[in-house]
């Protein structure tokens, strides 16, 4: 099974169509059970014939449980606002820190960034849950603010290609849209389970008076145990939401993470440990009844009313599809050691000379000859294959240790930043570190002065790879912190009163992807599916791109003639600017624009971007950065442009 992004995006959009039409269904017929019982109630104390049409009460029953449910879920999904350290905070999780020694969170971490430089997405905070069950999950409403989380029993039994097959999977929810539609589900939930909680302290309210009028008290009891039922009827279509919207969701990346890592051996053996082991994939967590859909393998006991309201499909059955061969026969499970396996640290089969371009099978120099179609091009976002973990690999083999352990605290990676925006020119680096001194924490400044001759040692290749490895220890700032931080890149940037391409790229990761956290969220807007309203904005970036890549005026014509034929789908009567007419400030506004298109655009926005860095059969580090702003604000995750030798002939 082939997964493509685009079309993967689309299809978690239907589901949360889905979604809210099954809340709308559970919604009215907790209204009408809600009706019924307070007809019954009205009746509860008088001899006259139950009257079973009363609009009045109908009226306040669909008012009650569209303030009581609709206010709950609002409530939860604002308590989830801040993404996905929220979910792992909420279920109990304890983030594990870049400078751990612990050998089986350093695994992990390894894993972890290995599939996150992969699939060119910045590297998640990793979350470990305290229970003893083989479990994990990915939350997040973006790969900007993901988390991965892991059950403990993950780390004591899984071997590392298991463990590599549980990530693969959850990092197929992070890159097909998943995650925003898991974080929805769980405020619908909460906000259909509270009537259950309503309903209990009803019946423990009345208990407490002691009061005489004991009809009026068993009244009580009774609205109470009513309204406890219905929110166990709640819970009950909860739970049948949660079959319904995550089933599929799960064969789907499975597959990918086969797809993803090439072995199904990987994620079918954590799944077969998973029917061996006694704690199987139970989570003890009580808030787990919220979000059992979101992990990697069924959260609860038992699989409910012969599986139907099992949030995952049948384990036998997963495994079957990975191996057809599966007995049923599960495996006796002991926990793994991690000195016999493949060593945590550098890697030397992989590992590039520092200090020059990787030299790892099918990675070239740069600029580099590019086969392939543009399309070709497209169809890679949002995909990793075991070559371009290999890659991921070098590249952080290709690092030296100074970097490496920077990028993993929370004190030095703002000065890894810093460090990689200073110039290397004397003069102009000169005024930047003037002005880092008066506005930086002396031990900042300090930090990036020990940082910037390592750094400016680094390949070009390296360079946002380092970024996105960073980013997990810069999102442990304080407000405050990042406030100053933010301030602090912004001066660096205008030091000389431009911006370079790779300034802006960096400017872009940083944003999506720190802003997510601490900044307020910007309300969604409505998707654009015309292609003739976005052919200007697409015309302003592929200009941009065409005279970045190509130096005399007819190749850069070429090149965005290219570009548009592809966005366009044939002839087009757009002309390329002059270059004095292509500045940053409206490449990111045409940017921003074309952000709120539908994924079936977006990807032709990506294909004709790569056709027009392609032209030239050249591409080069700054193109690749530059498309891989581009693909980061749309939402889009490119993995590395790594790509085939030239044949010889």
């Amino acid at each position: 099974m082939t997964t493509n992004f685009f079309q993967q995006q689309d299809s978690a959009r239907r589901k949360t169509f889905q979604l809210v039409v099954y809340f709308v269904l559970a919604i009215l017929i907790l209204i009408a059970l809600v009706y019924g019982l307070l007809v019954a109630f009205s009746t509860y104390d008088a001899h006259a014939p139950v009257s079973w049409w009363q609009p009045e009460m109908l009226l306040f029953a669909a008012l009650g449980v569209g303030l009581v449910v609709g206010g709950a879920s609002a409530f939860k999904v604002s308590q989830l606002a801040s993404g996905g350290q929220a979910v792992a905070l909420m279920l109990g999780g304890v983030e594990v820190p870049g400078t751990t020694t612990d050998p089986r969170q350093k695994r992990l971490l390894n894993v972890v960034e290995e599939i996150a430089l992969a699939a060119g997405v910045p590297v998640p905070p990793v979350y470990i849950l305290d229970e003893p069950g083989i479990n994990a999950f990915a939350a997040g409403y973006a790969p900007g603010d993901a988390v991965v989380a892991v059950s403990q029993g993950c780390l004591d039994y899984l071997t590392r290609d298991e463990l590599q097959g549980v990530v693969a999977h959850e990092f197929s929810h992070i890159l097909n849209g998943d995650m925003r539609l898991n974080i929805r589900l769980i405020g619908l939930i909460f906000g259909i389970m509270v009537l259950s909680i309503i309903g209990r302290s009803l019946m423990f309210a009345s208990r407490g008076r002691s009061s005489g009028r004991q009809n009026a008290q068993g009244g009580m009891v009774l609205l109470g145990l009513g309204v406890f039922v219905l929110g166990l009827v709640g819970a009950f279509f909860g739970r049948l939401i949660m079959a319904a919207v995550s089933r599929q969701r799960e064969y789907l990346a499975d597959a990918s993470a086969v797809q993803f890592t090439r072995n199904p051996d990987g994620i079918g053996g954590a799944l077969k440990k998973i029917g061996g082991l006694a704690e199987g994939s139970r989570i003890g967590n009580p808030q787990a009844a919220e979000a059992g859909h979101m992990f990697f393998a069924n959260a609860f006991a038992g699989e409910g009313l012969a599986g139907l309201l099992a949030t995952h499909p049948p384990l036998v059955e997963r495994i079957r599809r990975l191996n057809p061969q599966f007995d049923g026969r599960f495996p006796e499970v002991r926990p793994v050691g991690v000195d016999r396996e493949q060593p945590e640290g550098p890697r030397p089969s992989h590992a590039p000379p520092f200090g020059g371009a990787p030299t790892l099978p099918g990675l070239p120099q740069v600029p580099v000859p590019v086969l392939g179609l543009a399309d070709e091009t497209a169809s890679r976002v949002g995909h990793i294959d075991p070559e371009l973990i290999s890659y991921a690999q070098g590249l952080y083999d290709g690092m030296p240790d100074v970097l490496r352990v920077a990028a993993q605290e929370p004190f030095s990676a703002r000065a890894l930043v810093y460090a990689l925006l200073m110039d290397p020119g004397s003069d102009l680096r000169e005024l930047q570190l003037t002005r880092l001194k008066a506005g930086a924490e002396p031990q900042d400044f300090a930090e990036t002065l020990r940082l910037i001759a390592p750094v400016q040692a680094l390949p070009d290749t390296h360079r946002l790879p380092l970024l996105d490895l960073s980013l997990p220890a810069l999102r442990q700032m304080s407000p405050r912190q990042h406030h100053s931080f933010r301030a602090q890149v912004e001066m660096l940037m205008i030091a000389d009163q431009r911006l370079s391409l790779f300034e802006y790229t960096l400017r872009c990761v940083l944003h999506r992807h720190l802003d997510a956290q601490f900044l307020p969220q910007r309300p969604a807007r409505a998707m654009r599916s015309s292609l003739q309203s976005l052919a200007h904005p697409v015309a302003t970036v592929l200009a941009l791109l065409a005279w970045e890549g190509q130096p005399e005026t007819d190749q850069a014509a070429r090149a965005f003639d290219a570009g548009m034929r592809v966005y366009i789908g044939g002839e087009h009567a757009y002309r390329l600017r002059p270059r004095e007419e292509c500045a940053l400030a409206g490449f990111d506004a045409a940017l921003q624009t074309l952000n709120q298109s539908i994924p079936a655009i977006k990807r032709r926005i990506v294909a004709a971007c790569a056709a027009c860095i392609l032209a030239n059969q050249q591409v080069t580090v700054r193109e690749a950065e530059l498309l891989r702003a581009i693909c980061d604000t749309l939402g889009c995750p490119l993995p590395p442009l790594v790509v085939r030798e030239a044949e010889e002939g």
